[in-house]
């Protein structure tokens, strides 16, 4: 634990910290307790399904955004269902694919673990790549689309607000906001986000469920006039001014269906978050998780096809000043009266379910590179838990990395939206190929109708990933695909970097062991300050129990002279306080600079060292002192921290920080505050 000195200041601060972080983050976890904070089902769902429950706001609107094109084709209903249905049925074989990959691979990883066990570390890294930055874009994309919501409602918020030098439109400060709170909730523990976020999805849910129920009541009755509009043959849906128009001559070809269907897809990105958090779920973990994802398709299918086929019965088409979603809902439970208040509950539930869809990204994104840290090719800190159970570094490189990707595309979702879903269907085929694979290999019952609904999703999804990088590469597609190989070759890189690293450092039997044999003598030099203090005493004393003891050692003590007047009054107090003790045992050493330098004369020491004395290891004494204070302690040891700097990238010598406290009393920080 840091010692600080007991004045009051010191006291006041480390408290004042201690408390705030104790406040915002929560009471340390300690290891053994780490299965009563792991997520039941009902707690799993928040935070795993989050991203892709929110994708019912606005995958069927995507689908008609293409077919309106060609509304007037004779096939444009019969096209729309079939792109539906396909959606669903493809959702399912994905589920389904990813269902066996939690039984088969329980420690988690998802299309990571996948493609690199079946398809080689190279697969597996572009399956990582791909999936690391989907995620980084679905906290910019489903932040951005929400806070675009409430613009929508509230014009205010696209008025510029000025902070200091810096200018920021209001919906990009409130995309910030969101941004840090939803990290702060990740950083408090994963079952504390769960409870976080179990509101606006739940929440969600019910309402548009409720909207699909009622939707289809009416169909059954045939007349039942809930929000004063007619019935399904004759609906009373009045859709807004600027409604997307058919282009003229446009036909529904082959190429507008694909693009209808991989537009379409994007309601499935976050199928696959559950496979990436297996480790998160209670004992037994693969059921768990299994069962969660069962649950999410469920969900997902239904809230999708019955939201497809309201806004199909209804007439809806795509607007820029409402959502297809709205446009059903209002026409479902009207805007005013009793009914009315399930049409606003569902705007704004709406609105909370995509701002907070970025937390799937946030529950998946520090466990993903936590495996691919563990592989070693990523920094190996991402690899350990806070104390808070959550991998923290994870969750920080992830916040910085969306908070600079919104600032610097103003969380504008059109220019967002481009780089959107490539990487989560790359992921898709990759995933579905790799259990293909495996299932081929295990040969266990039932495999070759496993094995082809992989390869049939594999197919289709691959023809998806094609079809989303082709049409929306001018959109910015182009940036993924460059940014996938460059970061599989940083990954290289580092796993190149721990491979030499562990081939250097690992210890053999035939290696020499220093410590069979130490018979490497040492040079020991004490820096010396223009004073002769309590702290350059303590130095000495350090210096010679380390010379001590060993033949062949030689101790030194070296002053850098820049004032010689100083070094008159240096030489007394040397003759008075360390001659009478260890004059015979020590030389000191004068060294001029009369440039007033200090660092390069003690380099040009060394080296001249290592050629008087060639093989030994030289420790170098840095003699420091505590004040105590933490007012006081900026005011001193700046000459210190620049010498360690210096000298600790030097081969064969050691820097030894010698410190004396000024306080004897010292306090020690604790868990409530400074406790002695």
């Amino acid at each position: 634990m840091p010692t600080l000195g007991a004045d009051w200041f010191s006291y006041f601060w480390q408290t004042l910290k201690t408390r705030t972080r104790l406040f915002i983050f929560g009471q340390p976890l300690a290891s053994s307790v780490h299965l009563e904070h792991r997520l039941p089902i009902f707690l799993a769902l928040p935070v795993f399904a989050s991203d892709a429950i929110s994708s019912v706001a606005y995958g069927p609107e995507e689908v008609l955004k293409e077919l309106a094109k060609a509304v007037g084709s004779p096939a444009h209903q019969l096209a729309f269902y079939i792109i539906i249905g396909a959606i669903a049925v493809l959702m399912l074989i994905v589920a389904t694919s990813y269902m066996r990959a939690v039984n088969l691979y329980p420690t988690s990883g998802g299309s990571y673990t996948v493609a690199k066990s079946n398809l080689g570390p190279l697969v597996g890294l572009v399956a990582a790549a791909a999936l690391l930055i989907d995620y980084i874009l679905t906290v910019a994309v489903s932040i951005s689309s929400g806070v675009d919501a409430l613009r929508s409602a509230y014009p205010i918020f696209s008025d510029v607000v000025h902070l200091g030098p810096l200018s920021m439109k209001i919906n990009v400060l409130v995309c910030v906001l969101l941004v840090l709170l939803i990290a702060l909730a990740n950083l408090r523990g994963t079952k504390e986000s769960g409870a976080f976020f179990a509101l606006p999805l739940y929440s969600f849910a019910f309402a548009v469920g409720l909207m699909i129920v009622t939707t289809f009541v009416r169909w059954i009755g045939g007349g039942f006039h809930l929000a004063q509009l007619g019935s399904m043959n004759t609906v009373a849906l009045h859709l807004p001014p600027d409604i997307m128009k058919p282009e003229t001559g446009a036909v529904l070809g082959l190429l507008l269906l694909l693009r209808s269907f991989s537009n379409g897809c994007s309601a499935m990105t976050g199928v696959e978050a559950v496979s990436n958090g297996v480790s998160a779920f209670q004992p037994p973990e693969p059921k768990n998780a299994a069962k969660t994802l069962a649950l999410l398709v469920i969900i997902l299918g239904f809230l999708f096809l019955g939201t497809a086929y309201a806004a199909h019965a209804y007439g809806a088409h795509p607007a820029g000043s409402e959502t297809i979603l709205s446009q059903v809902t209002r026409a479902t439970f009207g805007m005013t009266g009793f009914t009315g208040i399930f049409y606003w509950l569902t705007q704004f539930a709406t609105l909370a379910i995509l701002m907070v869809a970025a937390n799937t990204s946030y529950a998946d994104f520090p466990r993903l590179l936590a495996f691919v840290a563990r592989d070693n090719y990523a920094p190996k800190a991402f690899v350990t838990q806070g104390d808070r159970l959550v991998y923290n570094r994870g969750i920080i490189a992830l916040t910085l990395i969306s908070l600079i990707l919104t600032v610097a595309f103003q969380a504008d979702v059109s220019r967002l939206i481009g780089l959107y879903s490539i990487g989560v269907f790359l992921c898709f085929t990759l995933s579905q190929l790799g259990m293909a694979k495996k299932l081929a290999t295990m040969k266990e019952r039932g495999w070759v109708g496993g094995m082809t609904l992989n390869l049939i999703g594999m197919t289709v999804t691959g023809i998806v990933t094609i079809v989303v990088a082709v049409s929306k590469f001018g959109e910015g597609a182009w940036m993924v695909l460059v940014l996938i190989p460059i970061i599989i070759c940083i990954c290289l890189m580092i796993h190149r970097h721990y491979t030499w690293f562990d081939r250097i450092m690992t210890v053999r039997p035939e290696d020499f062991n220093p410590l069979s044999e130490p018979t490497e003598p040492l040079t020991v030099l004490v820096l010396v300050s223009s004073d002769v203090h309590r702290g350059i005493l303590e130095g000495l004393e350090c210096g010679r129990a380390i010379a001590e003891g060993r033949p062949g050692n030689e101790f030194r003590a070296v002053h850098i002279e820049m004032d010689p007047e100083k070094t008159e009054r240096l030489k007394a107090k040397w003759r008075d306080f360390v001659e009478p003790y260890i004059g015979q045992e020590i030389k000191l050493d004068i060294v001029p600079s009369p440039y007033r330098w200090l660092i390069e004369p003690i380099l040009d020491y060394i080296d001249w060292t290592d050629l008087e004395r060639s093989g030994d290891r030289v420790i170098v004494v840095v003699p420091e002192f505590e004040t105590g204070s933490a007012l006081t302690h900026f005011l001193h040891n700046f000459t210190a921290g620049r010498l360690r700097t210096a000298l600790l990238n030097r081969p064969h010598v050691t820097v030894v920080s010698s410190r004396f406290f000024m306080r004897p009393m010292a306090w020690r920080a604790g868990r409530g505050g400074l406790v002695f």
